[in-house]
């Protein structure tokens, strides 16, 4: 019966992940879009943004749904709603991307402190790291409300090439570490 279970959370976990490493690549690929071509429409960019939002949030309800005793993944709906919910205002008033951006990396970065507080429960090594990151970017979302014009659209894009690198290394870290103690 346990190892069913087990298999049914190690699933969820890695469709969950991989899922996230993707969307994760994704904030890469924008980032660099951002930063290399300023002057790209803020149309453009507030559309791919709001898509990768919506994308994001809709992971986060999925992991919400499925999470089946994973206590990590508790707070999911939340995040996922915020996500879905800025996405579609992203790609519907693409003038105050500077705003919604900001609010991304707020919720973000709360999450990420609340994955860290969660992995040091859990005796889990990377715990300083995800409330760092988490800590960061809750400081570009602050700082992302302030900027104006093109400004905001570079910082923007070395903040998505940082949260899209780090959630990659952080996805890769936590499935190395889940993988041990399935064995």
């Amino acid at each position: 019966m346990i190892e069913k279970f087990l298999g049914k959370v190690e699933g969820i976990f890695n469709y969950v992940t991989l899922i996230d490493m993707g969307i994760s690549l994704v904030y890469v690929i924008m980032g660099l879009v951002f930063y290399f071509l300023p002057d790209m429409s803020n149309l453009i960019a507030s559309i791919l943004t709001g898509l990768v939002l919506i994308l994001s949030g809709a992971n986060q309800i999925y992991s919400f749904i499925k999470r089946d005793k994973i206590h990590l993944f508790n707070n999911n709906l939340i995040y996922g709603i915020i996500l879905v919910v800025v996405g579609i205002l992203a790609m519907f008033l693409g003038n105050v991307l500077s705003v919604i951006l900001g609010i991304y990396f707020i919720v973000s970065g709360a999450q990420k402190v609340n994955y860290g507080i969660l992995f040091k429960k859990f005796k889990e090594d990377s715990w300083l790291l995800n409330v760092v990151i988490g800590v960061l970017f809750l400081a570009l979302g602050i700082t992302s409300f302030f900027a104006k014009g093109r400004a905001i659209i570079g910082t923007v894009g070395l903040g998505l090439i940082g949260l899209g690198l780090i959630n990659i290394v952080d996805d890769l870290l936590i499935r190395r570490k889940y993988k041990k103690l399935l064995k």
